[in-house]
Formats: structure tokens, sequence, C-alpha cells
């Protein structure tokens, strides 16, 4: 019944999917490639062989997506990995790695191009990471006898809510998910009362992640510019969430003469707002996309550039980590585990709930609710060196232990096909 409604909708909406799709490639969004692929006319030929499909639609999870192909490839050689991705950016970034992968985009759910697509790939194993779920691509892989798993799978209070109102519709939809493992124990059970039969609960797969990437040559030379400055990063900021450690440098500037804030936008519109806020305030800053050069009395840093974050977190004492602070709900800390610097989060990391209580157990990073706080801990951390090492030893020691969790749950994966 759901199924029949939701074509119906879909075929009603036809005309103005189109026209959104077309809106899009005229505002950049799209691309000639992008747009022919989501409506699956394809160039690139099926190999021969074992094929795994992948999906990851944000450059989140095409990365986690990435990740778990290379322990495919690793465990079996042999395999062909399909990966499909609905972003620009998340493509581009795929591209950039340049693996052994068929890249393609992820076609629109109309039951007719699915089947097509389906038939065409004719996928062994079918993993779709954290939380995509589209009916048509489950019935028709469910219809075919093929493996359909989500893998990291979350399932955000919003997602819930909408699901579980139709649960009753919905139930046989989330039956037909051969496999299910979540980052959470919350997600592991909201996956279960929707209906998915064999759902169990590993590590996140960010844990095996690799360390982030950059140039020598700029890190010496922005070394050198820093001269004896201490450095702390703040990543991945949302709007107006910059104020808190402007807030914070009020109290700490007081004791510490030499710091340098790296503010790392999210969105780089906010660049501007970051900029307004300093302004205010009448402290001193560079801009990165200006290539303007630090000077001494610079206290702050707008990073407002794509692909440099392993840079400033080589260079960092301590990362805070953006969106733990609003509403956002916080991104993903493990990445700054692989470098020198300590992490620090605000009260709202409901995206990473597993990871932040696995943090916490393990002493292996803090969490501050406020600005008063997060000064305090700051200045804890700069005065006492041994609880830097101590907490880095312990972050590691951690993103080790999980590391391993989920190369046994892909292992597992590969067993199967």
């Amino acid at each position: 019944m759901f199924l029949k409604f939701y074509n119906l909708l879909l075929i009603i909406f036809l005309p103005f999917i189109f026209i959104f799709f077309v809106m899009r490639f005229f505002f950049s969004k799209e691309t000639s490639q992008s747009v022919f692929e989501k409506f699956f006319f394809l160039k690139k030929r099926r190999p021969n062989g074992k094929l795994i499909w992948i999906n990851g639609v944000s450059i989140g999870e095409a990365k986690s997506g990435l990740t778990i192909a290379k322990e495919f490839l690793v465990n079996k050689p042999n395999c062909n990995i399909l990966f499909s991705t609905s972003t620009i950016s998340a493509y581009r970034e795929m591209l950039k790695q340049k693996e052994q992968l068929i890249l393609v985009y992820l076609p629109i759910d109309f039951r007719f191009l699915i089947k097509r697509f389906v038939k065409y790939w004719k996928p062994d194993l079918t993993i779709f990471m954290e939380s995509e779920i589209w009916p048509n691509i489950i019935n028709e892989l469910h219809n075919k006898k093929l493996r359909f798993t989500v893998v990291n799978g979350r399932m955000s209070d919003k997602s819930f809510f909408w699901w579980k109102s139709l649960n009753f519709f919905t139930r046989p939809m989330f039956s037909k998910i051969s496999s299910c493992t979540t980052q959470d124990e919350i997600s592991k059970n909201r996956f279960k009362k929707l209906g998915v039969k064999n759902v169990d609960c590993s590590s996140n797969i960010k844990f095996l992640s690799k360390k982030l990437s950059f140039e020598k040559k700029d890190r010496l030379s922005f070394k050198k510019k820093l001269g004896k400055k201490t450095v702390i990063t703040f990543f991945s900021t949302h709007k107006n969430e910059e104020m808190i450690i402007i807030d914070c440098f009020d109290v700490l500037s007081k004791t510490f003469k030499n710091l340098l804030f790296i503010i790392i936008p999210r969105h780089l519109k906010n660049s501007y707002g970051i900029e307004k806020n300093l302004r205010k305030k009448k402290y001193s800053f560079g801009i990165r996309s200006l290539k303007e050069n630090l000077i001494k009395k610079h206290n702050f840093y707008i990073a407002d550039t794509f692909g440099e974050l392993g840079l400033f977190f080589s260079l960092s004492k301590i990362s805070i980590v953006g969106g733990s602070f609003s509403d956002k709900g916080g991104h993903n800390p493990i990445e700054a585990s692989y470098f020198n610097c300590a992490v620090i989060f605000g009260p709202n990391m409901k995206n990473f709930i597993e990871i932040k209580k696995k943090i916490i157990q393990t002493n292996s990073g803090f969490q501050v609710n406020n600005s008063y706080e997060l000064a305090d801990k700051i200045t804890a951390l700069l005065k006492d060196k041994t609880l830097i090492k101590d907490t880095l030893n312990n972050f590691n020691n951690l993103r080790i232990k999980e590391a391993k969790k989920v190369k046994k749950l892909i292992k597992k994966e590969c067993e199967k096909i």
C-alpha cells in the first residue's frame, strides 16, 4: 500500500521534480553529467565479476563509504566497487581519491529508473551509509533477492518521528532490509522498532578513517609565521558560534599573551559574519583566502578555504568541535585524534552520541557547557602538559581499538558474498 502511494506521488510530481533539477543546473548545483546520471543515462559499463554497490550521499558519508570500499578491496581484491553519491561536492571529492571505483550519481528513486539501474549493475551486495532509506531501491533489491544493508546506521529524532508516524504502512519496507549495523544503541532500537529484523550496534566507521593530509611545506611556512603563538582551532563552526571563543578569549588573554584562535567555518558563507563579530570586539585577525600574512598582533585567523583541516590540526594544541555549541549536534571529533591536539566539545553532540560517550569514558577528550567552562579547560590543558599527553594517548588507543571492531564488521560482510 505504502509503495503504491509513494510511487503515485512521484509520478504526480515528476514535472516539478524535473523543473527542480533544471533550476539546480542553472544555479550550478547540478552538472549535465549529474542530471543525466540521476535519470540513468549512463555511459559506464559493468565489469565482469562480483560487484559491491556503496552509496554515500554527502561528503562525510562518501568518505565513510570510501573507507569501507578500501577495506573490501583488501579482503576481496578481485571485486568491483560501484560507488554512488548525490552531490557534486561529494562526487568531486571521490574523484580526487583516485581509487579503483566506478563512480556514478545515485538515480532518483523512481521505480522504472531503479529497475533499470539494478538490472544493469546486478550488485552482489548493496551498502547504504547512515540514514539513506529509499523505498524503491530497497524493494527492487529485495525482489531480485539481492542483499541490502545499512552500515554506520543513524536514525535522527526527526527521521524517526516521521517513519514511526507512518510505520503501519512502512514496516513491510523496513523488514526487507537484509541487515543494519548502527553507530549507537539509540539508532539500533529505532531501526528495530521500524521493522528491521537483523540489527546490531558496532563502532562508528569514522574510527577507521585515514589521517587528514596536508602539505609539509605549507606547515613549515605557517609554523614560521606563528612564531611563539599557541594555536587553538575551532573547526566546522556554524552561524555566530564563534561568539563562544570570542567571549572565552576575553578571559584567556589575561593569562596567555600569545594565543591564536583559528576559526574554520562549516560553510564559507558564514565567514563574513565571523569578520563582523570580530570587528565589533576590535580584535585583530587575518583571513586565509586573502593570503594575509600572520602578524604578531593577530589573535584570530579565519580559515575560509577547503581541504586544509589537517594543516590546522597539525599546528594546534587544542581543537574545539563546531556545531556542539549550537543546535546542529556537533561534527566528527575523531579526525583530530591523529594529531597532537586535545579535543573539546560543547553540550550538543547528538550526531555523535556514542562517540561522545566513549571519549568521556576513556578520558580521551572533554565536554564543556559554556564559555566559562571552556576557558577553564583550555587553561588547565595549556598549563598541564601531562594532561594533554595523557588525553592524546587515550584518544589514540580508543581510535585503534574501535577501528579493529570496524574491520571485523567489514570482514564479516565480505564473507557473505
